[in-house]
């Protein structure tokens, strides 16, 4: 089964898709990694870009995030394996009184059985240095305190969740606290509430930097055909599982279509010789498909970024570094509008990029400038500038970003 132009109807995927423009994110704080020494954003929008030179942090900034979801999904030490330890994750510019210590806290708006809930999530891992680091964690249910923990102390919960509500836990018939006696020290206590939005938004990260060349190669049958990973690297095994969705293939169809005029048809294959799957081309005006190492890494690559984005999770947040590789301005401009329509709180789509086509199709609120001073990774909102989209129409927004009207920084 292959994908073929007008499966389906651009006016079914409007329908399918809802955009939300309010804001999600109302506070977020990251300090002590890497370039960040302390790092505060407000009002952060589900579609959001970070535009700045190289070497300012972008990078950066989506690690630290990666590295707070590797810890609720598997705990500080997988975490900081990942990222080399202590010594190659915290800030070099941070004060020595704090420089062992991690801070993140997110304060987000989230949809729970049909009601926006307000969550609160505050994290502090300190002696980053030591064998078992100190965590301590606080989450907030619509202001209310409903779970506390301590410097690796037994978390203790106040309120409970089921179905959407959280209540007031009872103890010998009064309202007080439940105390998780023997729970791993290593591990996030959001475990305890893994079943809540917020919990199932900070696991399903998924930062993508695609590596085209090996996304073009075929799949073994140990490929995890169920989320693309990192690199795209098993690509095939996940269009695969998407070839059983009449949905999914007509738009990655449609919107590959727009973005690499010419393409007819996308497919898997089986190969005989050695039984992995195979992804296959067919153009218009060709009778013969054509293997995945035969088209362009810009083919490949905007076939990865569409996956992720089509493919993402009910609840999450996706990270994708520099979309516009390999790929026509105008094209970029097409990938653009695609991602900003699947972005929604509950799964919000993030960019980085250092490139004027992405910035030029963007919306003054959607841009967040990153630049560096003396050393320290910093992010200012375009709109913080007092100025509106009708303000920049005759410049045009990466015009004013290249000249620095916007007072983000140069980028480059």
């Amino acid at each position: 089964m292959g994908w073929c132009i007008g499966s389906v109807y651009r006016g079914q995927f409007e329908e399918w898709v809802v955009r939300v423009a309010s804001y999600f994110i109302h506070r977020l704080k990251i300090a002590n990694f890497k370039s960040i020494d302390s790092l505060v954003l407000e009002n952060v929008q589900p579609f959001s870009v970070f535009a700045g030179a190289n070497g300012c942090g972008k990078s950066n900034f989506f690690d630290a995030l990666n590295f707070v979801s590797l810890f609720v999904r598997n705990g500080i030490h997988d975490a900081l394996r990942k990222y080399g330890g202590y010594g190659h994750l915290h800030s070099q510019k941070r004060r020595k009184s704090k420089v062992r210590c991690f801070d993140f806290e997110i304060d987000i708006s989230l949809q729970d059985h049909g009601n926006s809930v307000r969550f609160k999530y505050i994290l502090s891992i300190d002696e980053l240095d030591k064998n078992n680091p100190l965590i301590s964690e606080d989450l907030y249910f619509d202001s209310e305190l409903s779970l506390r923990r301590i410097e690796n102390k037994y978390p203790s919960m106040l309120q409970n969740y089921k179905d959407g509500k959280f209540n007031s836990i009872s103890v010998e018939g009064a309202y007080g606290c439940l105390e998780a006696k023997n729970f791993p020290v290593d591990y996030s206590a959001l475990l305890l509430f893994s079943e809540t939005p917020i919990a199932q938004f900070l696991k399903n990260l998924r930062l993508y930097r695609i590596d085209p060349i090996s996304s073009k190669e075929p799949n073994g049958s140990d490929q995890d055909p169920n989320i693309l990973n990192s690199k795209g690297d098993n690509l095939a095994s996940v269009l695969g599982r998407l070839e059983g969705g009449e949905k999914f293939r007509g738009i990655i169809l449609e919107w590959m279509e727009t973005i690499v005029p010419g393409i007819e048809k996308i497919n898997t294959e089986r190969q005989k010789l050695d039984s992995k799957t195979a992804i296959l081309f067919k153009e218009l005006g060709t009778r013969r498909q054509f293997p995945a190492n035969m088209v362009s890494d810009g083919t490949i690559y905007a076939l990865c970024l569409l996956v992720a984005v089509i493919d993402s999770p009910e609840y999450g947040l996706t990270l994708i570094e520099e979309p516009e590789r390999g790929l026509h301005p105008k094209a970029i401009n097409e990938l653009v509008s695609l991602i900003r329509e699947y972005s929604k709180p509950e799964s919000a789509i993030w960019l980085s990029t250092h490139s004027e086509a992405v910035v030029r199709a963007l919306q003054l609120e959607e841009l967040w400038l990153v630049d560096k001073q003396e050393g320290k990774t910093r992010m200012l909102n375009a709109i913080e500038q007092g100025l509106t989209d009708e303000d920049l129409a005759p410049l045009g927004l990466d015009k004013a970003w290249l000249s620095n009207l916007l007072n983000g920084g140069l980028p480059w």
